[in-house]
This record gives C-alpha cells, sequence and structure tokens, in this order.
C-alpha cells in the first residue's frame, strides 16, 4: 500500500520517495493534500520536489483534464532536481475571482455587460489559424541549499486564435480578429532538510490577454491581473501513529478590464476592477492504527472575500459603483480513509463538508443586498492499485458498486463512468 510513514521524530520519513500520492489520491482522501505528503505537493510547495526524482506522473479527467510530467535527478555528488510538465485545461482564461470571463473571448462562453461577440466569417478566402485550448508548461526546479531542500517553479499558460480573410470581389473589406491570453506563475518553497517536517510556499501570478476586431480596433486592454499567495505547514509528530498537521495560506489578488472599442457601443469607456483576499487556518491530523492504513482528518476555517469597481461612461447611473462579495466557512471539516484490501489494491474513500456556518454575503451600490448561509459536501471514492513499479489512483463513480464492472469501456451509455478521474506513477529507478 502506498502508505505515509509516520513515526517518532527521530524516524520521520515525512517525504520519503515510497509514500507516493496523486492529485486523485489527495481529492478521493478528502481534498486533505494540504496535510498529506505526497508528490503532488510540489505544486504548493516547490521544496518537495527534491524528494521525488526519476518519476513519470500522468493525471487524466473525463472532463478533458490532463497533466503529465518526468521529475529528472543531476548530479549524484550533489543532486539537483528538475521536474517538467506540461498540461491541458480546457476553457481557461483571463476571469474575475467570480469565474467570469473579462476578456469577452467568445469560446470561452461567458458573456460581459450584455455584450456577445462571434466572429461570421464572410465569403471569401479565410486563412484561419487557432488554437482554442490553452497550452501550459510547468518546470520545477529543486537542490539543497542551507540543509534544507529548496525549489523554484515556472508556469506558463498561453491561448490564441487569428484569423485573416482576403476580400478579393466577394466582399467589400478584409477581417482580423485577433484574441490571445498568457499567464506566468512562479512559486519559491523550502522545506525542511533533515525529516521534511515542515514546508513553506509562495507563488506570484500575473497576465494579460489581447482582443482585437475584425476592423482591428482593440475591444478591451487588462488593467491589473496578479496574484499573490503564501502557503505553510508543520508535522507535529505526538506518537508513532498520530501526527498533527496545524497550516495556514493566504492570498490576495487584483483583476481588472477595460473597454474602449466595444462593437456594443454602450460598453464603450467602461472600467470594472476587482480586488480579492483569502486565508485559511486549520489542524489536520494523519493517523496510522496499523500498517497499510491510515486516516486523515482537517479542521478549520476560511474566508474569501472580493470587491468591484465599476466606472464608466458606458454604464447607466445605476450599474456603477462597488460590489462586494464574501464566503465564510466556519468550520469546514475534510475525512479521508485508505486500506489496504490486496497487496496490490487499496480502497479509498473520503468526504468534504461544512458545519455550522457557511455564509455567503453580498453588498453592493446596485444589486439588492443578500445573505446566504448554505450547507456544503462531497463525497468520494476510489482505489489504489501498484504493480512493481507503477502505481494508478482512481476517482471512481460508486454506481460501479450497484451496476457491476464494464471492463471494455467502462461505459454503461447512461451516463455512468467507470472511473472520473485516473492518475499514474511510475518509478524510473
Amino acid at each position: 500500500m502506498k502508505k505515509v510513514l509516520i513515526a517518532i521524530l527521530g524516524l520521520l520519513t515525512l517525504a520519503a520517495a515510497s509514500s507516493f500520492a496523486t492529485q486523485t489520491r489527495t481529492l478521493v482522501m478528502g481534498e486533505n493534500d494540504m496535510i498529506m505528503v505526497d508528490d503532488y505537493n510540489i505544486f504548493r510547495f516547490p521544496g518537495r520536489v527534491n524528494n521525488y526524482p526519476n518519476l513519470a506522473l500522468g493525471e487524466f479527467s473525463d472532463d478533458e483534464m490532463y497533466n503529465f510530467g518526468i521529475t529528472w535527478q543531476f548530479n549524484e555528488e550533489n543532486p539537483w532536481v528538475l521536474g517538467t510538465f506540461v498540461s491541458y485545461y480546457p476553457q481557461f482564461g483571463p476571469v474575475n475571482f467570480d469565474g467570469f470571463d473579462m476578456a469577452d473571448f467568445d469560446y470561452y462562453g461567458y458573456p460581459w455587460f450584455n455584450y456577445w461577440y462571434e466572429y461570421d466569417a464572410a465569403p471569401g478566402n479565410v486563412d484561419e489559424l487557432s488554437s482554442d485550448y490553452p497550452r501550459r508548461m510547468h518546470i520545477i526546479y529543486g537542490r539543497k541549499l542551507g540543509g534544507h531542500n529548496f525549489g523554484f517553479s515556472a508556469e506558463v499558460v498561453r491561448a490564441s486564435w487569428e484569423a485573416q480573410e482576403d476580400s478579393g470581389a466577394v466582399w467589400p473589406s478584409d477581417i482580423a480578429p485577433k484574441q490571445s491570453f498568457n499567464q506566468y506563475t512562479f512559486g519559491l518553497g523550502l522545506t525542511e532538510g533533515t525529516s521534511g517536517k515542515w514546508d513553506v510556499g509562495l507563488s506570484f501570478m500575473t497576465g494579460g490577454w489581447t482582443n482585437e476586431a475584425p476592423n482591428g480596433d482593440k475591444i478591451n486592454e487588462p488593467s491589473g491581473f496578479m496574484d499573490m499567495s503564501l502557503n505553510g505547514r508543520y508535522f507535529w509528530v505526538r506518537n508513532p501513529k498520530v501526527t498533527l498537521v496545524p497550516h495556514a495560506m493566504v492570498g490576495i489578488g487584483k483583476r481588472g478590464v477595460e473597454f474602449m472599442n466595444d462593437p456594443d457601443s454602450t460598453n464603450d469607456n467602461v472600467k470594472a476592477e476587482w480586488s480579492g483576499m483569502m486565508f485559511d487556518l486549520g489542524m489536520g491530523m494523519n493517523y496510522t492504527p496499523a500498517p497499510n492504513i491510515l486516516a486523515v482528518v482537517d479542521f478549520g476555517f476560511s474566508r474569501e472575500s472580493q470587491k468591484g469597481k465599476f466606472s464608466g461612461d458606458g454604464l447607466a447611473a445605476d450599474e456603477k459603483g462597488e460590489h462586494k462579495e464574501s464566503y465564510f466557512v466556519f468550520p469546514y471539516l475534510k475525512l479521508g480513509f485508505e486500506g489496504e484490501v490486496f497487496n496490490w489494491m487499496d480502497i479509498r474513500a473520503g468526504g468534504y463538508t461544512t458545519l455550522w456556518s457557511n455564509v455567503e454575503k453580498i453588498e453592493s451600490d446596485f444589486v439588492v443586498d443578500q445573505k446566504w448561509n448554505t450547507p456544503s459536501m462531497e463525497t468520494y471514492f476510489g482505489f489504489g492499485f501498484n504493480w512493481g513499479k507503477l502505481y494508478l489512483d482512481t476517482y471512481t463513480d460508486p454506481e460501479m458498486l450497484l451496476r457491476g464492472l464494464n471492463f471494455i469501456s467502462g461505459d454503461q451509455n447512461d451516463g455512468f463512468n467507470m472511473n472520473w478521474q485516473v492518475s499514474m506513477v511510475y518509478e524510473m529507478f
């Protein structure tokens, strides 16, 4: 079983490369990647990449999310590790904190201020060079620094398309619409070098876009686009079976857009800017009551808030002003369990719930003020398989237990899929 090795402090091996986990595994175990030791943490804490050299890693899901990478180790005497990843995520673009597209990219599917622009090619000779889906490349570099494990990460995301039409004698004008999006994320991480009992990670994101109408006019442009976050956790070993994991996260961000040549003229000279803040504070626990059994629990609270400011001649008086939203959870509870069934298969289950207060609040100059207190809950089920150096983790539809297995396709042709997500880890050495 892919177990986390929790022992007394002198035997602590929290960062052992034999303790593999993936996005799928930590998701199924109650979305508990913050308190579990796993290779997926290299994206949150880049310093952890030093503990996972020479791996092939893959994440695949039925909503067209794909991620594949390899971690390489160089220099035997003073080793350093390089992680290289390529990913595919559909419908990824410049969004505000609510998830709405700020750039009016029609292929992302969100209108803005009642504006919806679609390019309808006129008759003629069309030369279209397009790629509606973002390309993502991620590199993580790690090495020893002052006795600790240091990591640096850099991620680049780009999506773009453009079209050119030569009208000739068929149409009175040439057109050339163009859209593009780019995002850059940089991270720094430091992990305690002896036993891996603490991690710190810092992340900074910035980016921008271009959005040009068929006549070449700029439709809109960014007015601020950045995020910054800080994560930290500590593994406090109480006895060979119990390790407590206090953790904290804080983040800030700014997003904005300014319209200047909107095809819908009512939106000309419109500016919208958002600022956001979030924090999360919790206490987790890893519990190993017996060999090849792991239970995890995380208990804490979180708050997210954002403020939007809307101005410009293109807005009516009742559309201008500030709009504030906040989301407060106190407390949340995350649970996860895995246990060995056979020496080549584990079973896993987990869940997330909010207990007493799950409050969403809206205060606005142009929308009715609202306050909602609604519960939230998710449950998960899956398996872990290991054959030699190969590990596979699944996020499985529980309907499989009721309907039986379909080993050929995994699909019952009525919306039931055997697995929603699968992760792979292969030890190259």
